[in-house]
């Protein structure tokens, strides 16, 4: 199905994708994303690993930042949180039916970027 957005290349994970990975914001806050927000975020991240007790111990992770959606990887470390190519964001779709997400402030402003 990625083929009809025209995503036709296989994108590069340079972590074990089946572990919990994990970004860090400023506040301290830690938040699970998946494997494609990992690896185009600036920041702090970390993975989840299993010990041979089966406990969970976590562990930064110091890889390459890859922009959204693409092989290419970030050379200008200054930009912080989710990296883009082009610095576009995806704009949400709205589908038939889906009108009352016009009423969240959030929504709309997104669309009328």
């Amino acid at each position: 199905m990625a083929e009809k957005r025209g995503q036709t290349v296989k994108l590069i994970y340079d972590f074990p994708t089946q572990l919990s990975t994990e970004i860090g914001y400023e506040d301290g806050f830690w938040a699970r994303v998946t494997c494609n927000r990992f690896r185009s975020y600036n920041g702090l991240r970390r993975i989840l690993y299993l010990n041979e007790e089966g406990k969970g111990e976590y562990k930064d992770y110091n890889g390459p930042v890859y922009y959204f959606d693409s092989n290419i990887v970030l050379k200008d470390k200054t930009k912080k949180g989710y990296v883009y190519l082009n610095d576009m964001t995806p704009k949400p779709q709205l589908r038939v039916g889906e009108d009352h997400f016009l009423n969240d402030e959030r929504v709309r402003e997104q669309l009328e970027k």
